[in-house]
């Protein structure tokens, strides 16, 4: 029986089609499961869920981000909402970023029975890899090439007060009155605060968060088909 674990997550509300290896998943449990109590309560059916679910609320925050600059008005104050609204939801989809990476993580050490406790079972931790291809070589050399990635996620919610700085800030850069624009992207500079932001505004790199998503989506949804892979092979 198929499971439709992907219906419990935010893509029951998205326009967008769920992610094929999801579908292909719920597939293979079809040929699983004949009960629905077994189901419902699997680990590996858990485990899918919740990766699903978090690329699902990541996906529903870039929506929301890009909903944002659509709601304006005539006015310079719709602008200025637009700006919060998008910082905001900035914040949800970065914390979304890392709890799926999290979700993979604590799942990889669920399904290889890597000897972690709850706080080691992380793409940031040393330790993870170094279990992970002592019990899982194969499973290590095809997640290994995204650390770089990984890390660059992890990065940005460590630095996330940075990151997504005070709209004075933005002010003060591009000025108050300037292109609505300029109010609604990210700073991406890892090695910049903020004295250096008000000192020289000139040098700084600056995102438009939709871009950022752009970058991201094609790796993330490459984990997802990962794990959907270790999650079948599992079960």
């Amino acid at each position: 029986m198929k499971t439709r674990f992907y219906e419990r997550t935010a893509y029951r509300f998205s326009e967008d089609p769920v992610p094929n290896c999801f579908m292909k998943l719920d597939e293979y449990f079809d040929t699983r499961f004949g009960d629905a109590n077994v189901a419902s309560t699997h680990i590996n059916v858990l485990l899918a869920e919740s990766v699903c679910s978090r690329m699902a609320d990541l996906e529903m925050y870039a929506f929301l981000i890009e909903d944002a600059r659509k709601r304006h008005g005539l006015d310079k104050d719709s602008d200025v909402r637009g700006a919060i609204r998008t910082r905001s939801f900035l914040i949800g989809y970065l914390g979304a970023g890392r709890a799926l990476l999290d979700s993979a993580s604590v799942g990889l050490s669920i399904l290889y029975r890597l000897p972690l406790n709850n706080t080691e079972r992380s793409f940031g931790n040393g330790d993870f890899w170094h279990q992970l291809v002592t019990v899982a070589p194969p499973v290590h050399r095809r997640y290994h090439p995204m650390r770089l990635f990984f890390n660059e996620v992890l990065r940005w919610n460590n630095e996330l007060v940075l990151r997504v700085p005070p709209l004075m800030v933005s002010h003060q850069h591009f000025g108050q009155f300037s292109s609505r624009e300029m109010h609604l992207r990210a700073l991406d500079d890892p090695a910049v605060d903020w004295p250096q932001m008000l000192a020289d505004p000139t040098r700084l790199n600056w995102i438009d968060p939709l871009h950022l998503h752009d970058r991201w989506k094609p790796k993330l949804l490459s984990l997802c088909e990962k794990m959907c892979v270790d999650i079948e092979a599992c079960t």
